[in-house]
């Protein structure tokens, strides 16, 4: 029989082992470090195709801003499942300073939406008048919550779409274009699940002692 002082400690435990975890910073998913080199890249949509290993919130979406200066023209910036022709949730970065600088990008809360692993998905920019460029794995760094399959274009000319193209040795690169930010779920729902759980095994443990 499992007795309440016994569920009242392992509550306790587990509880303070899931408080005194610390999340992730909330940060743009590549932290560009170097520009090694720029492109035009206003006649596509940029961007890349990735996986998550955990369920997070996608909250912000992002463009590069390579002067971390303002942009030239606002730009629209989408997230797709990587099978989808509809974003998921998409986002205008105003021109200007106006929208929040992280690193060189520049981003726009978004409605938080669910990535879950085993989905794969891509995001991307469209940039009318503005440079873009790349992450190549030896010049920025990548949130641990995310792993980059490949670099992802459209069509020249095709305006704001996902972009479904892809070149033999793209993997684990990303055309920058575009960046998100992720969040993990927050803390207190997994507490309430738990709490939810041990209430259950209160309640049962109740029910055996009253049938004993």
């Amino acid at each position: 029989m499992i007795g309440r002082l016994t569920l009242m400690t392992l509550s306790l435990v587990v509880f303070v082992g899931l408080a005194g975890l610390s999340a992730p910073s909330s940060a743009a998913v590549i932290d560009l470090t170097e520009a090694d080199f720029e492109f035009d890249g206003s006649p596509w949509t940029l961007g890349w195709k990735f996986v998550v290993h955990e369920p997070v919130f996608a909250t912000a979406l992002g463009v590069y801003d390579s002067g971390q200066d303002g942009l030239a023209d606002s730009a629209l910036v989408g997230l797709w499942s990587a099978t989808g022709e509809d974003p998921l949730v998409q986002a205008t970065v105003p021109a200007g300073t106006d929208a929040e600088l992280d690193g060189y990008f520049r981003l726009s809360p978004v409605t938080s939406t669910l990535l879950v692993p085993g989905t794969e998905y891509v995001v991307g920019a469209y940039l009318p008048g503005e440079l873009a460029t790349s992450f190549i794995g030896s010049n920025g760094l990548v949130d641990p919550r995310v792993t980059i399959i490949e670099a992802r274009y459209s069509e020249p000319w095709s305006g704001f779409v996902s972009p479904g193209l892809t070149d033999p040795d793209a993997g684990g690169t990303a055309l920058l274009g575009a960046n998100l930010r992720v969040t993990p779920i927050p803390l207190p729902a997994a507490v309430w699940l738990f709490g939810s759980g041990i209430a259950g095994l209160v309640g049962l443990a109740r029910g055996r002692k009253a049938a004993a």
